[in-house]
């Protein structure tokens, strides 16, 4: 028996498809969430006065963290209501105490005047009240001495017996004519020995002396205020 050649079938082969996901098709995948937008940063070579004000107020706003405002928090210390008028230290009392014990130990000189203290140009007393009583006539200048072209011993020996004589007759004020002494080597002699004069031996009859004003002679003279004679009881 002789066997029938047949045709030799051959398979064909399958063509190769990668698709690894067909297994899931029909399943919803989830999409994911855009990237955010990267800040925007100027190109290089771009101005800043090319920049619209949204991309500005943005570049200059980033990495900044928000502050919360002061006051927001849980506890919040309550502020003392501000007094209505200053407020005095508050003094103890033992220490006021003692500063009026001290106050009152002190032996104070207190006296009101309107006239200046003595001691200007060689001590000489300044009588500002009865000078202006003087310019206005309340008070007269009956008696002057000149002491012109006497030497030192004879015009206070001049100066003394007449501040005696005016004190014992009860006048109010005299001049004594010394000189500026503008002829005086160094100072004035006349002028400073008369105000020292007036100064100590003549304190218990002069009340204080000024220089005279200057229609009366001005820094030349001294015009002399006496103090009332004491009666005798």
């Amino acid at each position: 028996m002789t066997r029938k050649k047949g045709k030799t079938v051959k398979a064909k082969a399958k063509e190769f498809s990668a698709r690894p996901f067909s297994a899931i098709k029909g399943l919803q995948v989830e999409q994911a969430a855009p990237p955010a937008p990267a800040p925007l940063v100027p190109a290089k070579g771009v101005e800043k006065s090319e920049l619209d004000d949204d991309a500005l107020f943005l570049r200059e706003m980033a990495g900044l963290k928000r502050v919360r405002p002061a006051g927001t928090g849980e506890m919040e210390r309550r502020k003392a209501p501000a007094p209505d008028g200053p407020v005095s230290p508050q003094v103890p009392v033992e220490e006021r105490r003692l500063f009026l014990d001290t106050v009152k130990s002190l032996k104070l000189d207190v006296r009101f005047s309107d006239e200046l203290p003595p001691g200007e140009k060689g001590g000489r007393r300044v009588a500002v009240n009865r000078l202006r009583q003087l310019q206005r006539g309340l008070i007269r200048i009956d008696l002057e001495l000149d002491l012109h072209g006497l030497t030192r011993e004879e015009a206070l020996q001049s100066l003394a017996a007449f501040i005696g004589g005016a004190y014992r007759r009860g006048q109010q004020a005299v001049l004594v004519i010394t000189g500026k002494g503008n002829n005086s080597p160094a100072e004035p002699v006349l002028l400073t020995a008369v105000a020292g004069w007036l100064r100590e031996q003549g304190k218990g009859m002069v009340a204080e002396f000024a220089p005279a004003p200057r229609q009366l002679g001005g820094e030349g003279a001294y015009v002399v205020f006496l103090k009332a004679v004491k009666k005798e009881a």
